[in-house]
């Protein structure tokens, strides 16, 4: 199974964006989309017609004008068994995100999978009270789900913050470390910030998830780049 976590950064870029996505809609089987507005959910359902889409509606974010949403999309045959979403923090028209989840079935196996946008504000990718409880609450809000559990997506966070070691400490792979992945965002970012960030999206699995592959290509589709996980459960 080939899952894709991408934030789309509302699609932007246009055609190498959507390029991508139809050249990898050939062979990946689970698109989870973050930063995923209405209208881009409309497009992009037309573009994936063997797949059904699961939309999570978020708040204006009024410093760019549009609603900050959340997406995901299972190749049709994917038994999607629950769907809905996870509030981490609480959300402002100047900093949105949240988490949305499915849980489905696979060769009858129970899949956990959440999808991520993590808090923005401030700029900085380090510990804030405020992360540390978004970690806690994604942590908690698995630990009594039965079942492989795979986390993903933009989590806005350094890789040495107390934040990212949360999901270690209690058990899950980080596949940015295992991988020795360099970086997460790309040139389209670093125009954008002076302090050149290197990372901000991360892929959690638990123990028992056969990981097959794990690739961070880059290129510029979004402002972050696609983390590309193959699984054998």
């Amino acid at each position: 199974m080939r899952i894709i976590f991408l934030n789309s950064w509302f699609g932007k870029t246009g055609k190498p964006f959507f390029d991508f996505i139809k050249k990898e809609s050939l062979k990946t089987d689970i698109f989870c989309f973050m930063e995923f507005d209405p209208e881009l959910f409309i497009k992009m359902s037309k573009i994936l017609k063997n797949y059904d889409g699961y939309f999570e509606k978020g708040m204006e974010l009024i410093t760019l004008k549009v609603i900050d949403s959340m997406a995901i999309f299972t190749r049709k045959g994917i038994k999607v068994l629950d769907s809905g979403r996870l509030n981490l923090y609480k959300n402002t028209n100047k900093d949105t995100g949240f988490a949305s989840y499915i849980t489905f079935k696979h060769d009858d196996k129970t899949i956990n999978l959440l999808n991520v946008h993590g808090k923005a504000n401030p700029g900085h990718k380090n510990d804030i009270p405020a992360r540390l409880k978004q970690s806690e609450n994604i942590i908690n809000f698995f630990a009594g789900k039965k079942g492989p559990k795979i986390i993903g997506g933009d989590f806005n966070l350094n890789p040495d913050t107390k934040s990212v070691q949360m999901f270690e400490t209690a058990g899950y792979k980080n596949l940015i470390k295992d991988f020795d992945i360099k970086n997460t965002r790309n040139e389209l970012s670093w125009k954008q910030h002076r302090n050149h960030q290197q990372f901000a999206d991360y892929c959690f699995v638990s123990p028992e998830v056969k990981v097959k592959s794990f690739e961070v290509p880059y290129m510029e589709i979004s402002d972050h780049l696609p983390q590309i996980l193959e699984i054998g459960i």
